[in-house]
């Protein structure tokens, strides 16, 4: 990606993995992402949800992302499911829908870490083969970045640095 991936487009891209695996239930009402999303800077967040009654009608899923950013808490919405149904299988189908969001969600981030990680900087060391390594050092900024990969050059023949804003590596 040449941008960050936003909160809207993470809800899409679940929302349509669980589509194509025919995951979505029946019962649903509609599925929306937010309509304030924001870019997501970083892979290391937590899913949150709430999963309980409308207030007047139906069951509702409302998902969001927390993370720490420069000593806070951050919150940002990603979507919400919706079913007009409020009985107790309607309630199971939809605590299932948030399984399989969860486990789904999980499973693209660490798929495409590279694209939700636009801060520090990334080290990876490569064998004599000049093959990267299935490993990386994750650093909050270039100094810290620069020191490892000094660090690890003392072990390794080549070790490169990628800045994840810029997304330039350098060896």
């Amino acid at each position: 990606m040449k941008k960050p991936m936003t909160t809207a487009d993470l809800f899409n891209e679940i929302k349509t993995i669980l589509k194509n695996k025919n995951m979505l239930p029946d019962i649903l009402d509609y599925g929306i992402a937010t309509s304030k999303p924001v870019p997501i800077r970083i892979y290391e967040f937590e899913l949150k949800n709430n999963l309980d009654y409308g207030g007047s009608e139906g069951i509702y899923l409302d998902l969001w992302i927390e993370y720490y950013v420069d000593n806070e808490w951050l919150k940002s919405d990603i979507g919400t499911f919706k079913t007009l149904e409020d009985g107790r299988e309607a309630m199971h189908a939809m605590a299932g829908l948030l399984a399989d969001f969860i486990i789904e969600g999980t499973a693209y981030i660490n798929a495409n870490i590279d694209d939700v990680t636009w801060t520090g900087a990334d080290v990876r060391a490569f064998d004599e083969n000049g093959k990267k390594l299935d490993w990386c050092y994750s650093c909050s900024n270039m100094e810290r970045a620069l020191e490892k990969k000094d660090e690890l050059l003392k072990k390794y023949p080549q070790v490169a640095v990628s800045d994840n804003a810029t997304r330039k590596e350098e060896s």
